[in-house]
């Protein structure tokens, strides 16, 4: 970690404010030298500096977002040792003012309620947190960068090719490109705004009678790298009711002031924000900028916009909504079911005598997914990445609500993945149906860490789909898929909380038929399992065993390397048949059957 001319100038006496300045990717320190001027005006001779060149200004970098994390704070503990700060200010770039916004919450320590990654769980709080006065974030990734159309070609092509290498396995290196970490949904992004909101919400008690840091988001009008709606995270900070019940006002004092300020940069896109000098409007820039690093609040609040005027589809923040139910659908499924169940859920939970909702429901769309595709890791990783999307938009939406999830089929993997890769994901009732997820997976630790408060299973007599495809690839780690679906979880049973009915009698979709619903809707609402014995139930839909032939079939394992083995014939003898234009032609049919297979 190298430091620019400014960080390396001989000490200023008593530096009064140590200004952090935090860069994007694929740039560095010398970049921001126009940020690092106005915060130089800004707080005159006496402010100290510190812009360090960090390894993501490399498109190549494989350091990880959390490891870059240490690195700043290891440097401004050093800072902070030798010249003692009386404030500090911290200043980021694109995905650097992401960065600079976790690196407070880091410092600032860990909420109650707040489960960190592994690799920030081993950093200490720190003392000089209190001080940090005001963040200020420029053409700042919220929410994480996607690839779309709507990108310029320029934007389009460089996320292609990363998304190209990270997606290349790199046998016994597990690298992958550090912008990966910024993705939409990627554990990085959706924790870090988790944290933020648990940071607002139930702030550390050293901190609880502390004033927050304001925190100023700089928006540029032409910026053709991120959407509005992307750059300003209006599910985490877009409203001033967003936190607290009370009032919330620029003038008020202590918890209840106004502490987030929108600010638009005219004719600027995402590289210019950092441009501050120069032409007219590099210089108005450079006005604007200047005020955000010096304004009190009731100034920001005149120049700061409504976020709300940005976009009208966000639903305002919620407080009176108790419990949330997620119900997500699965392969070759649109959805459509989701909603009958999520309205059985709703019917069955009701409204309190004051007209409290008990119940929501949340019930997205990724669309329409084959099953081959779903063998692809990276495809079920971008899912994953999706749903933490969603999650983390209505856990802003619904501050006082419990959250519950029904999953079909890739529905089940997604839960589950999420459940590990984001420690500050949690539940209460789950409910698995046609489930592709491993075996052994950790419900019994899940369960302990209070990630859940109930579990079940359902298990179908005759689901083909899991017994002959997810599970014969069980055996191999790197799938992370598996056949509890066909076989059932190993932790059912071993505490009270964690059941599994087996058998449903029909197929991969046998959990949520409609005759189910009302079962499914108990266990969400009340944790009640279904019925431990067939008899008492409807007959004709239950079963006391697997299918015996299916059974034998699935411990072959033959499912999935059958197919690749298949269509890798297939490829041959076309080639042999008809060279590149037999192989073209065996390459587009087989895409055809993957897309709907």
């Amino acid at each position: 970690m190298s430091s620019t001319p400014a960080d390396s100038a001989r000490d200023p006496p008593a530096a009064r404010t140590l200004v952090v300045v935090v860069h994007g990717l694929r740039s560095s320190a010398h970049r921001l030298r126009d940020v690092i001027g106005a915060a130089q005006a800004a707080y005159g001779p006496n402010a100290d500096i510190f812009a360090p060149d960090l390894p993501h200004g490399s498109w190549l970098s494989g350091a990880r977002a959390g490891a870059i994390i240490g690195l700043l704070l290891d440097g401004i503990d050093e800072r902070v040792r030798l010249r003692e700060p009386e404030r500090i200010v911290l200043v980021g770039h694109s995905v650097g003012a992401t960065l600079a916004r976790r690196l407070f919450l880091v410092a600032a320590g860990w909420p109650s309620n707040f489960r960190q990654e592994r690799d920030l769980g081993h950093q200490r709080p720190r003392d000089w947190a209190f001080k940090v006065e005001r963040i200020v974030m420029l053409a700042a990734f919220n929410r994480g960068w996607k690839i779309s159309e709507r990108m310029s070609w320029y934007y389009s092509i460089l996320f292609n090719l990363v998304g190209l290498f990270g997606h290349i396995p790199m046998p016994g290196k597990g690298w992958t490109p550090t912008a990966f970490d910024f993705r939409l949904g990627a554990p990085f992004m959706a924790q870090t705004r988790l944290h933020w909101l648990a940071y607002r919400r139930n702030p550390p008690r050293h901190l609880a009678d502390k004033d927050r840091p304001i925190l100023i988001q700089m928006l540029g009008t032409q910026d053709d790298l991120i959407s509005p709606i992307d750059q300003v995270d209006l599910a985490v900070d877009g409203s001033k009711w967003a936190f607290r019940d009370t009032g919330y006002t620029a003038d008020a004092s202590g918890p209840t002031q106004q502490d987030y300020f929108l600010i638009e940069l005219p004719d600027t896109d995402h590289m210019q924000a950092i441009t501050l000098t120069g032409d007219p409007a590099a210089r108005e820039r450079g006005r604007i900028v200047h005020e955000a690093l010096t304004a009190p609040r009731p100034a920001l609040a005149k120049a700061a916009l409504n976020p709300a005027l940005l976009v009208d589809e966000i639903d305002a923040v919620d407080f009176d909504v108790r419990n949330t139910v997620f119900v997500i659908h699965g392969i070759r499924d649109d959805g459509f079911w989701t909603h009958r169940i999520a309205e059985k859920v709703r019917k069955f939970g009701d409204k309190t005598d004051k007209g409290v909702t008990i119940f929501r429901s949340w019930t997205p769309s990724y669309g329409y997914f084959a099953m081959l595709p779903f063998v692809l890791p990276w495809i079920r990783r971008e899912k994953v990445e999706w749903f933490a999307d969603q999650y983390v938009t209505a856990f802003a939406q619904y501050p006082r609500s419990d959250f519950h999830y029904v999953g079909h089929s890739n529905g089940t993997y997604l839960a589950a993945r999420a459940l590990i890769e984001y420690p500050a994901l949690h539940f209460r009732h789950v409910l698995f149906a046609g489930s592709v997820v491993r075996r052994d997976y950790p419900w019994e630790q899940m369960l302990r860490d209070q990630r859940i408060t109930a579990f079940q299973n359902l298990v179908a007599a005759d689901d083909s789909v899991v017994a002959l495809l997810p599970k014969s690839v069980e055996w191999i780690r790197a799938f992370d898929l598996g056949g509890a679906g066909f076989d059932g979880f190993e932790a059912a049973g071993r505490a009270p909380a964690i059941t599994e009915y087996r058998y449903l009698l029909g197929g991969h979709g046998a959990g949520i038929r409609e005759v189910h619903w009302p079962e499914i809707a108990a266990f969400i609402v009340n944790g009640t399992p279904f019925p431990p014995d067939p008899m008492q139930t409807v007959p004709g839909l239950h079963d006391t065993q697997p299918d015996p032939t299916l059974a034998i079939l699935s411990r072959l394992h033959i499912g999935l390397p059958a197919i690749v083995g298949v269509g890798f014939l297939a490829c041959c003898l076309a080639w042999s048949l008809g060279g590149a234009f037999g192989l073209l032609l065996a390459i587009l049919l087989f895409r055809f059957i993957v897309l709907r297979v």
